[in-house]
């Protein structure tokens, strides 16, 4: 059991490096076109700069996002995005996968400050901060990446070489544990013969203490014996004749 364990840790810690790796060579390769099409300067809905207002139409998308340029810290969103009707659509705050994008110049760096879903129709956006404000859309910039095979590889290599990285990683930890529990040496009584046995890779080799005789060899080789009498002093029975 702990061979295959061992045997399929390596493989599944092999396949992940192999996958992962594939990753981030796809990554490279697709990296110049994934950040001009995540670019708000070059792909955006409106850019609003500090107290500018502005009226807009879009056609219906998942996913648009309110980014600024972020400096030290999180950037507050500072705006108001109101429908047709005069409501104002709150949106949501920004999550894990609504991650910062990086501009063409490779130094400047866009924060998400609100995120609003299944957009449609016209809308009036006002920037009410002290910065310049970006409204993407993001499926628009995700299908300029559609047809790349190099996404695909990147996409096959995270997906799959994360989860088998950890299987191979829960395999390694068994394996070990079982090594750890495994006991070094244990003695054999053989015929009163004390042998020491040492298990090495799961295997056992016995090895025998030569040239110690055992106590209880020696004490059953004199309980075997028949005890000899010993000599009877009779002098006395001379004296007695005498």
């Amino acid at each position: 059991m702990s061979e295959g364990r061992r045997r399929w840790a390596r493989i599944a810690t092999a396949s992940s490096a192999s996958l992962l790796l594939l990753a981030v060579i796809s990554l490279w390769q697709v990296s110049d076109e994934f950040i001009d099409s995540y670019d708000p300067e070059a792909n955006n809905i409106v850019k609003l700069g500090p107290g500018e207002s502005i009226s807009f139409g879009i056609e219906e998308s998942a996913i648009v996002s309110a980014l600024r340029i972020s400096d030290d810290g999180e950037p507050d969103a500072n705006l108001i995005l109101l429908d047709s009707q005069g409501v104002e659509i709150t949106g949501r705050a920004p999550g894990l996968l609504d991650s910062k994008r990086i501009g063409a110049d490779e130094e400047t760096v866009y924060t998400p400050v609100r995120v609003f879903e299944n957009l449609g129709g016209n809308y009036t956006l006002e920037n009410k901060g002290s910065s310049d404000l970006w409204l993407v859309d993001d499926e628009v910039s995700a299908s300029k990446l559609i047809g790349n095979y190099w996404m695909y590889l990147f996409y096959i290599g995270c997906c799959i070489g994360s989860p088998v990285g950890l299987v191979g990683l829960v395999l390694a930890i068994m394996v070990w544990t079982d090594k750890r529990k495994m006991p070094d040496q244990f003695v054999i009584m053989d015929n009163g013969s004390v042998i020491l046995d040492e298990i090495q890779n799961g295997e056992s080799g016995v090895r025998d203490s030569e040239g110690a005789p055992s106590p209880f060899v020696a004490m059953d080789i004199r309980s075997s014996e028949t005890p000899l009498e010993e000599p009877v002093d009779e002098t006395w029975k001379r004296w007695d004749e005498g």
